[in-house]
């Protein structure tokens, strides 16, 4: 999925394969983006970065914290996902 101006969305481009490098299989297909979502997300990626910048130091961290309580609290699952993306083995 794509992440535009804060929505999860499916690319509408074409359907690409994920390769493991080590074994060759395919892990998944994934639609690129169209021309058309890569203009969406520049467009509000330069909103957000407006709003943004104006946004207190408190409230920028409270956000990269919470991202990190997301990321930490699915860690096991994206580890895995970036091994088999690598090719090399997982050593938790």
């Amino acid at each position: 999925n794509l992440l535009i101006n804060g929505k999860l969305v499916a690319g509408e481009g074409e359907k690409v394969p994920v390769y493991n490098p080590a074994t060759g299989e395919v892990i998944l297909e994934s639609a690129e983006a169209t021309a058309a979502q890569v203009d969406a997300a520049v467009e509000a990626a330069d909103r957000a970065f407006d709003a943004g910048s104006q946004t207190t130091p408190k409230t920028r961290a409270e956000c990269l914290l919470k991202l990190a309580d997301a990321i930490s609290a699915q860690a096991e699952t994206l580890a895995q996902l970036e091994s088999l993306n690598c090719g090399k083995p997982l050593h938790c």
